[in-house]
């Protein structure tokens, strides 16, 4: 679980760097899938060229809920959980409409340009990133704006197209690179400026994208598809329903 100060640091900076990583043998057994899902080319996929639709070239599988019970698993693991429950209370869901990808980030692949998922108004999106191979300063690990979360000033979402030069902008020079180890976990708030720089290396660097909310107190819609109850309860905690008479 987080402590105070931990929570404190989030809530400034938007970020957290999960205290230890994922069994190896749990990794493991998401690179062994991964390796199949790309071998076989099982759609849906992106891809580094469109114009070159093999194994090497895959930039990012999607939906990969729907492919196989160990994303979940890993998606869900306790180490997670705990730090998820300190900062977002108990009553967790996965957004499977929203990230649900792995990853690849074959050699030579091209920046994520900088971008921010949602805007500081909205509720509560935590990303997390879940480490299958170690991320680098040379194989384009994450890059996130600290305290962008907070801005109170309105910016584009997404400033940049793909093929831009990542590194020409104001978020570039605010950024911190957040090199992680194979296994690790970061958090952060979807409303922060992140991206990540071109991976100059031979080899990929994978990792899980996973959208987690809280079950808000005012969402009546308890059976929506597109969320996945990981932890805690739907439970509705705003007004009563039906409104008890007062006169």
């Amino acid at each position: 679980m987080l402590t105070d100060e931990d929570l404190w640091y989030f809530k400034t900076t938007g970020f957290h760097q999960v205290r230890g990583t994922l069994p190896e043998e749990l990794v493991d057994r998401l690179n062994a899938v991964t390796d199949a899902q790309i071998s076989d080319i099982i759609e849906p996929i992106v891809w580094e060229d469109k114009n070159e639709r093999t194994p090497d070239k895959v930039r990012r599988l999607s939906k990969i809920f729907d492919r196989d019970k160990v994303y979940h698993e890993a998606a869900t693991h306790t180490i997670i959980l705990n730090a998820l429950e300190s900062i977002m209370g108990p009553n967790i869901e996965i957004l499977t409409n929203k990230h649900n990808h792995i990853m690849v980030r074959p050699g030579g692949s091209y920046p994520v340009p900088w971008h921010s998922g949602e805007e500081p108004y909205d509720h509560m999106i935590l990303t997390g990133l879940i480490y299958l191979e170690e991320s680098t300063m040379e194989n384009g690990c994450i890059r996130i704006v600290p305290g962008s979360h907070n801005r109170p000033f309105n910016n584009k979402r997404r400033p940049q197209k793909q093929r831009d030069d990542f590194r020409d902008t104001d978020h570039y020079y605010r950024s911190v690179p957040m090199p992680m180890p194979k296994g690790g976990i970061l958090l952060f708030n979807d409303c922060c400026f992140h991206g990540s720089d071109t991976n100059v290396t031979d080899r990929s660097r994978r990792s899980m994208t996973v959208a987690y909310r809280a079950h808000d107190a005012h969402d009546v819609i308890k059976e929506d598809p597109e969320k996945i109850l990981i932890h805690g309860e739907k439970a509705y905690n705003g007004h009563p329903s039906p409104f008890p008479k007062t006169w």
